[in-house]
């Protein structure tokens, strides 16, 4: 029963590279969870400010957003290693200046410099590993058959990288906090370094799996992805989950700092987390039989009323095994999401496309997280968790006041 379950996964990894790919993807998404964290624990240390400190890693992680369709763009045109190639190692620089010109203690300014130098060098490594697997699994089939199999399993492959997300962010701020506080304050950001300098290594040397450009497709860029209503219509719910994102994360914080129990905070994301990982891995198995535009809506509404639950809690225990059940909608929205966008994009624009509908997260976390950040000093921890119920009721009234356009996506993406 349990092979038998688990076979979509198994069958997407007999397709030729895929395990090398998929690997190298998560070797090189390990910073994405620890970056911002280590430049935090690495400027308090030295200056004692968390506020320079947020300051930086937010210019980092705007600017981030804001390029990352740009490369993705790149990566479509003029392929992916030839990408990874010019942008690398500015990147590597502008993470090693912080850590050089934070530990001597430079004025500021020159910390945003280099923030700003190595987020506008960074690549979007989950855009370029997910194009991928479209690739290998729709680009490279040669009949008929051969291509409906990999329409199938494509799901379970989007599942597989939502898992290798999960995984990222419930490891990397454990590894990023122990080499910070036990071994030195720069470990942990010369850690992400290296993880992103091994991964592009080993991603760079895979190259039969490497999707082509449009020159070798015979095609031209046709401009405005973001302006069709399957990126318009994910990307703006995006932006608001990843306000839920941020919002949830700061009141866990809050609540276990008022109860005198701040470390149990990370566990209890870490539990969030693990619940959206146990359901990226069903919807691998499951989910592919329902059209992911309807079920990109259903999950979103799922996850909405799941978010009420957190609200009735009056201790950490509850308030973790709430997070657990609220985390089962996660996966599914985002999975659904790249789904959709994948039925109707152009094969030669994909990377940018699906760089374009997650550039929502990283934005809306921010505004999510400093709107929370106000309510909080005026309100009580527990009182937090109502503005994530807030941002995805925002997200259903969108979906809801746009239903004619997901109508339109719905039966554009069956012809």
């Amino acid at each position: 029963m349990r092979a038998k379950l688990l076979k979509p996964y198994q069958e997407i990894f007999s397709y030729p590279g895929s395990l090398a790919f998929s690997l190298a993807g998560l070797i090189t998404r390990m910073p994405m969870s620890m970056t911002g964290l280590a430049i935090i624990l690495l400027i308090y240390a030295k200056t004692g400010s968390y506020g320079t400190a947020g300051a930086v890693v937010a210019a980092y992680s705007i600017a981030q957003s804001f390029v990352g369709p740009r490369w993705a763009r790149m990566a479509d045109r003029i392929g992916q290693s030839n990408t990874i190639r010019k942008a690398l190692p500015f990147h590597i620089a502008g993470l090693l200046l912080i850590v050089i010109l934070v530990s001597v203690k430079t004025p500021s300014g020159f910390w945003y410099f280099s923030a700003l130098l190595a987020a506008t060098f960074s690549v979007q490594t989950g855009s370029l590993i997910r194009r991928r697997w479209h690739y290998i699994m729709i680009g490279k089939a040669t009949d008929e058959k051969s291509l409906a199999r990999g329409k199938g399993l494509l799901n379970s492959a989007w599942s597989l990288e939502a898992l290798v997300d999960e995984v990222v962010f419930i490891v990397g701020p454990i590894v990023a906090t122990v080499l910070c506080t036990q071994v030195a304050p720069t470990a942990g950001l010369l850690a992400g370094i290296s993880f992103v300098t091994i991964g592009s290594i080993f991603l760079l040397a895979q190259g039969e799996s490497a999707p082509p450009t449009m020159a070798e497709l015979g095609e031209k860029h046709a401009g405005g992805v973001w302006k069709m209503p399957a990126c318009l219509n994910v990307t703006s719910v995006n932006f608001f989950l990843g306000a839920y994102f941020g919002a949830v994360e700061l009141a866990v914080v809050a609540i276990c700092t008022e109860a005198g129990a701040k470390p149990l905070s990370g566990v209890l994301l870490a539990v969030w987390a693990f619940g959206s990982g146990v359901a990226a891995i069903a919807n691998g198995i499951f989910a592919a039989r329902f059209h992911p535009a309807p079920r990109f809506l259903i999950a979103l509404l799922s996850l909405t009323l799941l978010s009420i639950g957190p609200l009735l809690t009056h201790s950490l225990f509850t308030l973790g095994v709430a997070l657990f059940f609220s985390g089962f909608a996660i996966s599914p929205v985002l999975i659904a999401g790249i789904s959709v966008v994948e039925k109707l994009v152009p094969e030669t624009q994909m990377t940018e496309a699906i760089a374009i509908v997650t550039m929502g997260f990283p934005i809306g976390s921010s505004a999510g997280v400093f709107i929370s950040g106000q309510f909080l000093d005026r309100h009580t921890a527990h009182s937090g968790l109502w503005l994530p119920l807030g941002f995805l009721a925002t997200a259903v009234l969108i979906s809801l006041l746009r239903f004619a356009s997901w109508r339109t996506i719905l039966q554009a993406s069956r012809l």
